[in-house]
């Protein structure tokens, strides 16, 4: 670095203070901290997830690409706002240089901004449409959609507004253009980050009407519901977040406030990335940890490869229970055999089921409910 008492400082220090460009004070330490465990713990996150869903599950769904695209976006800000420890983030800017502020410090800043907008946008994108696998109703999936829409939209509108938020554009790193206008970056912020913490728990309050109505043991819905819950954290953090947009909204020492500012955004979007990611990881337990379940590690055989689409059972028309055309009056029967793990023959796993729909007299067998497609289809002739 040059001579110190010949460097500029990006501001004039206050009343009672002098620039320190060899040893300032300095608290860009715990922004390394913060970015080392919450980085690693999404990275696990999203790679459980994608074996989970190539591996065991064997099919990759929308809501993991763009699960997949805000992981990928995040370790993205994590290089950008780390590189900004070297133009002065953490310091503060009266022990930063001029030249370090403008260009390289306010355009990372700007580019920091944008890749966070994308990945959060993404995140809860990839949480709603995951959610319109699970619940089939039509009236919850346009609940879904019209959040994807807001969530979406203000994400869009928000790298957007990142963008343009000068004129001219290079206005906003660019300290030597001083013909033009921007508009209130914290202000901005503030107001983003409060459309922000509606849409995180909108995401997690739209699925309990449905909780209940999925067919499931007790114990297994209260784990549901935990998880779900479990994405207040994410709403929590939004609203420290805005505590600390606050901060940023009244100081003018730009380098040193915003260093908390993108510590919560590194942690809100971490943490929202790997709670995404575990409402799609019971088969990955339900496989390996069978017991977090209250299942037997046998309960997971090769018999729940790819299912993907079904009814239960007992939705299939019977004399006693008709649903489709069925003018002869004829029951549906079915007996079912599988090969159990450790056992090398083929046993009946369904009695045989008379045309009544009851059980034949005198034979016994293990009574199992399945989920499989019915298609019903009449040709005239």
């Amino acid at each position: 670095m040059a001579n110190p008492n010949s460097i500029v400082p990006a501001m004039e220090p206050p009343a009672g203070q002098t620039s320190n460009f060899v040893d300032p004070p300095y608290v860009g330490t715990k922004f390394v901290v913060v970015n080392c465990v919450f980085l690693p713990l999404a990275t696990v996150a999203v790679l459980v997830r994608t074996w989970t869903r190539v591996m065991l599950v064997r099919s990759f769904q929308w809501d993991d690409y763009l699960m997949l695209a805000a992981f990928v976006l995040s370790c993205v800000l994590t290089g950008v706002t780390l590189e900004m420890l070297n133009w002065g983030l953490g310091r503060h800017m009266w022990d930063v240089p001029a030249t370090y502020l403008s260009p390289w410090f306010l355009k990372l800043n700007v580019i920091s901004a944008i890749f966070y907008c994308a990945s959060t946008g993404f995140t809860k994108c990839s949480v709603l449409v995951f959610y319109m696998r699970i619940f089939p109703s039509r009236n919850f999936h346009l609940a879904v959609w019209s959040i994807v829409f807001i969530a979406a939209g203000y994400a869009v509108a928000s790298i957007l507004a990142n963008i343009f938020s000068c004129n001219p554009i290079a206005m906003s790193w660019d300290a030597t253009i001083t013909d033009g206008t921007c508009m209130n970056r914290p202000v901005f912020y503030f107001a983003n980050a409060g459309l922000g913490i509606f849409t995180d728990f909108a995401t997690v309050v739209v699925p309990i009407p449905w909780l209940r109505r999925l067919q499931m043991p007790m114990r297994q819905k209260i784990a549901v519901g935990c998880i779900l819950a479990m994405g207040c954290f994410v709403g929590i953090v939004s609203c420290i977040r805005l505590a600390s947009l606050y901060t940023l909204l009244k100081s003018p020492d730009l380098t040193w406030a915003t260093t908390d500012a993108l510590m919560w955004c590194t942690i809100e979007l971490n943490l929202g990335i790997g709670l995404g990611c575990v409402t799609a990881m019971r088969p990955f337990v339900r496989k390996y940890f069978p017991r977090l379940l209250g299942l037997s590690s046998a309960s997971y055989g090769e018999s729940s490869r790819a299912r993907k689409y079904g009814h239960p059972l007992g939705s299939i028309p019977r004399s006693d229970n008709p649903g489709f055309d069925n003018s002869r009056g004829q029951g549906y029967s079915t007996n079912l055999t599988a090969t159990l793990p450790g056992n090398e023959s083929e046993e009946y796993i369904l009695s045989p089921v008379e045309k009544t729909g009851k059980p034949a007299a005198g034979v016994e067998g293990i009574l199992r409910t399945v989920e499989f497609d019915v298609e019903n289809s009449s040709k005239e002739r």
